[in-house]
């Protein structure tokens, strides 16, 4: 199989742009502005953020290298006519939940952060410092998974299935991770250019459906295509 880049590259900012990954870089710059601005250094809040950023893409990182390496082997084994089925279906029925979401958001099951996720992570802000951001960012990427893995899991698998050599395959992943995290680092540059965090929650609630409803169609063609 081969790998379009165009496709790396859709399923990417795709997956970046998921309310789940957004939603909490806001929250977390914005605590950072109410709570923890560091007068005595301007760049506080550059880095941060910066640190938040790096440490979700390194994390996000393992974990795609990590569904690699278990799809990779598990399709070569006997499993492999029953695990596209499997892992196909269940990016297909993620799609569809998300689809629902973006058209009736108050309807039952969604793909999102458990509560108790959030109340972890509202514990690690509170002791806020650059080690810390960095725990925060893993916090966030783990916690996140039944939101943002879905499609990251989608594509791991296509990419197991496409037969490339590993640098090729690791060149995809740190192409596809830079990607992803390009629309947290637009956050930053906003927030940090002064942008309040009233109007960044109000866009993210008024396009957060549009990118649910846009994400749950890339799943399903995604499970379509590892399936047929």
């Amino acid at each position: 199989m081969s790998i379009s880049l165009l496709s790396l590259t859709l399923a990417a900012i795709t997956n970046g742009l998921n309310p789940c990954g957004i939603g909490m870089m806001i929250t977390f710059l914005g605590y950072l502005l109410v709570f923890g601005q560091n007068k005595k250094d301007k760049y506080y809040l550059w880095k941060l953020g910066a640190v938040y950023i790096g440490a979700v893409f390194a994390t996000y990182l393992f974990i795609g290298l990590l569904f690699y390496s278990l799809a990779f082997y598990l399709q070569r084994l006997w499993l492999a006519s029953v695990f596209k089925y499997v892992i196909g279906g269940v990016i297909f029925l993620a799609g569809l939940i998300q689809i629902k979401d973006g058209i009736w958001p108050d309807s039952p099951i969604h793909l999102r952060m458990p509560d108790f996720g959030g109340k972890k992570i509202n514990q690690l802000m509170a002791r806020m410092s650059l080690p810390m951001a960095a725990l925060v960012g893993v916090a966030v990427t783990a916690f996140s998974t039944p939101c943002m893995l879905p499609l990251y899991v989608g594509t791991a698998t296509v990419i197991a299935r496409s037969g490339l050599p590993m640098a090729l395959v690791l060149a995809y992943f740190l192409y596809y991770n830079l990607i992803f995290i390009l629309p947290l680092m637009v956050v930053l540059a906003v927030m940090g250019a002064g942008k309040e965090v009233v109007a960044m929650k109000e866009m993210e609630h008024k396009y957060g459906r549009w990118m649910r409803l846009l994400m749950g169609l890339v799943l399903v063609v995604v499970g379509y295509l590892i399936i047929f």
